[in-house]
């Protein structure tokens, strides 16, 4: 067994992971009421689309690690650790919720990350540095949401 096979192994959970964000900050940019709807509205939108980004470049260097992207919707629920979210959130909710998950995520890609780079996958390492950037400063910029 490689290196990169459990590099692959936790890189595709990742992938889940990502893709399970995904689709929670959208269904938040949906859905969450109240004070300062807009400004989250628009926050979720950009984060969205950064992640819808994030999770096509994920799944390549899947690919180049030899390993298979998740295949589904079914594949994607049964690897990830991300719960849906309550059906009606305040904007406060909401945003708390989003960066909780975003920091968690930041955690995992940097586990991830440091076996990785242990295994010298150096490419793997460094895109998961970017993850980890990635997903602290969309944390941050949710905390900026919650009084």
């Amino acid at each position: 067994m490689s290196k990169n096979s459990g590099i692959a192994t936790d890189l595709k959970g990742f992938v889940a992971d990502t893709y399970a964000l995904l689709a929670k900050t959208q269904a938040c940019h949906w859905n969450a009421r109240g004070p300062n709807f807009i400004g989250l509205h628009k926050l979720t939108e950009a984060q969205y689309g950064e992640l819808f980004a994030a999770v096509d470049e994920l799944a390549e260097r899947l690919r180049a690690l030899d390993a298979p992207a998740p295949r589904g919707l079914a594949e994607l629920l049964e690897l990830s650790s991300i719960k849906d979210a309550p059906a009606t959130l305040s904007t406060e909710a909401a945003a708390k919720l989003l960066a909780e998950e975003n920091t968690g995520l930041a955690g995992r890609a940097k586990d991830i990350a440091e076996a990785a780079d242990e295994a010298g996958d150096l490419a793997t390492h460094d895109m998961l540095v970017a993850r980890i950037d990635a997903h602290q400063k969309a944390a941050w910029l949710l905390r900026s949401h919650v009084v």
